[in-house]
């Protein structure tokens, strides 16, 4: 077998079809870009040759950034995915809810047993309906017009230790 010189003499029908492959991409499929705006311009074509389902695709794919393995390149992988977090999204923000009220029943049945009473004593206490008397109305909630949520209370159990004592206080005083 010769030994040729030059890529056309060994194969003149392969050096046909890259050199018309090359003359093609040059002149239509994917056209030479000068600068940034014209790479823009031809982007935006594009998406508009291509339709809602590349839109479609691109916003679930966008979703699944950060998920593992194929789930944030492949698009029906990634719709699987991404329907079950919003799944799991859903459900948790009615969890978080019930899981707040925990703590701070927790904290509040801490912060009151320090002062010898149970989380649904106090409560119980808060609720009751002796309420102050003034010029023959009646005023506000439970325990002398002590309107707190169970929030608020645990908040004061942590960060104002005195403050709670005081409502505490207030509580067991008008309950005796």
């Amino acid at each position: 077998m010769p030994f040729f010189s030059t890529f056309a003499q060994r194969s003149p029908m392969l050096f046909a079809r890259t050199t018309m492959a090359k003359v093609v991409t040059a002149n239509h499929a994917t056209p030479l870009f000068f600068g940034l705006r014209q790479q823009q311009q031809h982007q935006q074509q594009q998406s508009q040759i291509r339709g809602m389902a590349s839109k479609k695709h691109k916003r679930i794919i966008k979703m699944a950034k950060g998920y593992r393995g194929r789930a944030n390149r492949c698009y029906r992988l990634a719709l699987q995915r991404v329907e079950k977090a919003l799944q799991y999204a859903y459900r948790d923000r009615k969890v978080k809810k019930r899981n707040f009220r925990k703590l701070w029943i927790q904290r509040l049945n801490a912060g009151v047993r320090q002062y010898g009473l149970s989380y649904s004593r106090f409560i119980h206490m808060m609720q009751q309906p002796k309420m102050m008397m003034e010029e023959g109305r009646q005023q506000g909630g439970g325990a002398g017009g002590i309107r707190l949520d169970r929030k608020v209370l645990a908040d004061l159990a942590c960060n104002e230790p005195f403050s709670f004592k005081a409502v505490v206080d207030v509580v067991k005083m008008m309950n005796n």
